[in-house]
């Protein structure tokens, strides 16, 4: 874990299309959940009004991983005919990316927990966890710049996860 962290750190960083990778990702997903017979839906929405792209200044396979870890826990929590929504959002300087689901929420009274190294409150039926995936996004995220936060979602069961990502401009 620390050997990828150090790599992590002597990484190129370079123009990169979010919403590429976001479909990229999606889509190998897509296949997984037809491959179980698992019947999430999950939906792409796009509430920029961009029409060159969705950029920011990172690292294209590390953000794979930002997004594929994500998705995941937002799927293992999910039941059949659930959806999960990626939403980009675009402000003046950042692009906001949302991954909602209809699970049953963060039974922590603090939902920044799960970001903290080793932590993992998932039931035993998910099996064994190292608590630490979340946490190497956090890193990540805060290697583009950008922050991350999770919380409950308001009127309605599930959770949500926000990561802001600097635009490049």
């Amino acid at each position: 874990m620390l050997k990828d962290e150090a790599s992590l750190s002597r990484e190129k960083m370079s123009k990169t299309n979010l919403i590429e990778i976001i479909n990229s990702v999606v889509e190998d997903f897509k296949q997984d959940l037809i491959n179980q017979n698992k019947k999430i839906e999950i939906i792409i929405s796009d509430g920029t009004s961009s029409k060159n792209g969705h950029y920011i200044l990172g690292i294209g396979n590390r953000l794979e991983q930002v997004v594929a870890n994500l998705l995941d826990n937002s799927i293992s929590f999910s039941q059949d005919s659930q959806k999960i929504e990626i939403r980009i959002e675009e402000t003046t300087n950042n692009l906001l990316m949302t991954i909602k689901d209809e699970g049953p929420g963060f039974s922590e009274s603090s939902p920044e927990k799960i970001f903290k190294r080793f932590y993992s409150n998932r039931p035993k039926s998910f099996g064994k966890h190292s608590g630490l995936g979340l946490n190497i996004v956090k890193n990540i995220v805060q290697l583009h710049n950008g922050t991350i936060a999770a919380s409950n979602r308001l009127n309605t069961k599930g959770a949500q996860v926000e990561v802001l990502f600097p635009k490049f401009s």
